[in-house]
């Protein structure tokens, strides 16, 4: 398994949810207030995910994603292909930066991506890995360098009443 890290489909009655923390309070919040579970529909939208050390074991963190077309292979482009979208991630405050001991030299945050980079290397057409990052989130966007995404060449847009938002891709080849 890519990334040593053990996932399944996150339920609204999963405990630790109530304590999650990453850190970023817009998405400790979305996961705390299980928005993302549509009871209605008796599933997620969009899919969300609860990563662990191994099954029965403590959460490292949580991840919403799907598949959408996007602007490919930039926002300015007309053109759209299919990227697994990630729409929230948080990795638990607990496990931030440590490393993970069954994937030597990656921290249980790169694994996680590691784990979404096979997902989106599976299914068919997918050109890779798309997510938004608040411009002024420095730590956050060192790390998405570091496994491999780049900025849109487009910057930064202003996408609603927060700080300008950028695009990032994880091209896969």
């Amino acid at each position: 398994m890519a990334g040593e890290i053990f996932f399944e489909f996150a339920l609204p009655d999963d405990p630790f949810l109530d304590q999650f923390s990453c850190g970023y309070e817009t998405a400790d919040n979305y996961f705390r207030s299980r928005k993302w579970f549509k009871a209605d529909k008796g599933r997620s939208s969009p899919p969300t995910y609860v990563f662990r050390v191994g099954e029965d074991c403590p959460v490292v963190g949580y991840c919403a994603f799907d598949f959408g077309k996007q602007p490919h292979p930039d926002d300015a482009s007309e053109a759209k292909a299919r990227y697994l979208v990630i729409y929230m991630i948080g990795v638990d405050q607990a496990f931030r930066g440590t490393q993970n001991p069954l994937a030597p030299g990656e921290t249980y945050a790169a694994s996680i991506m590691a784990v979404l980079e096979d997902i989106a290397r599976a299914k068919q057409s997918c050109v890779g890995l798309s997510l938004w990052v608040r411009s002024t989130n420095e730590v956050a966007m060192a790390f998405y360098r570091k496994v491999g995404f780049a900025e849109d060449p487009g910057g930064p847009s202003q996408r609603d009443e927060g700080d300008p938002i950028l695009t990032m891709r994880k091209i896969l080849t």
